[in-house]
């Protein structure tokens, strides 16, 4: 299962048991409130009240569903906080392979811009796509390496070929995407299940 099938499962199985949660605290609350009405209304007759085995029956069941929640939401948080710091661990990780290749190719075209401005100073003849090349990595050196050029005009020139072959832009994936669709050891939480692509995608669902 994807990272992010897990995550926004869990999110959807929190928001239930939230809500169920609520629910049965309104139903605590409500029993209490008629305990105490009972009560109020034993001492206004001058008899003493007793606790009615209902009540204390009822207080009995609805607190056990609300610690039972209260377990199984502190369990989905904790799941859903491992599967984020999955997703954050990923990213993290991308992002740096991505930066330390951009910094190689940098590095790389450094190394050919100045070989270039070596060659333009010589007096030697590079093709037009290695000038702009240069002149787009640094007008000033550039701009020294053709002065220079001037300088050694009268001397054999060399012709040089392109230090750029045919040149594809390079794409890199997208590292939030990339960490949301890796594959997690995660299990569904119970109640939930991920459908068949043929429901027209992915899909995340309750049931009863």
């Amino acid at each position: 299962m994807k990272i992010g099938e897990a995550q926004k499962a869990y999110r959807q199985q929190l928001n239930l048991l939230r809500g169920q949660k609520r629910d049965f605290v309104n139903q605590r609350e409500e029993n209490r409130k008629k305990m105490e009405e009972a009560k109020k209304k034993s001492e206004e007759q001058g008899v003493t009240f007793e606790f009615s085995e209902a009540y204390l029956e009822r207080e009995k069941e609805l607190q056990e569903k609300i610690d039972e929640l209260s377990g199984q939401i502190k369990k989905d948080e904790k799941t859903l906080d491992d599967l984020i710091n999955q997703e954050v661990g990923i990213f993290n990780s991308i992002v740096s392979e991505q930066q330390a290749d951009a910094m190689k190719e940098y590095g790389e075209e450094m190394a050919k811009c100045l070989e270039i401005a070596r060659r333009i100073s010589r007096g030697d003849h590079v093709p037009a796509q290695d000038e702009k090349k240069l002149m787009d990595f640094n007008m000033d050196i550039y701009k020294m390496a053709k002065e220079m050029a001037a300088v050694n005009m009268d001397k054999d020139a060399k012709e040089w070929e392109s230090l750029w072959g045919e040149e594809e832009e390079k794409e890199y994936e997208d590292p939030f995407e990339a960490s949301q669709n890796a594959e997690t050891n995660v299990e569904m939480p119970e109640g939930m299940e991920v459908q068949t692509a043929a429901d027209a995608g992915v899909q995340v669902s309750g049931q009863e």
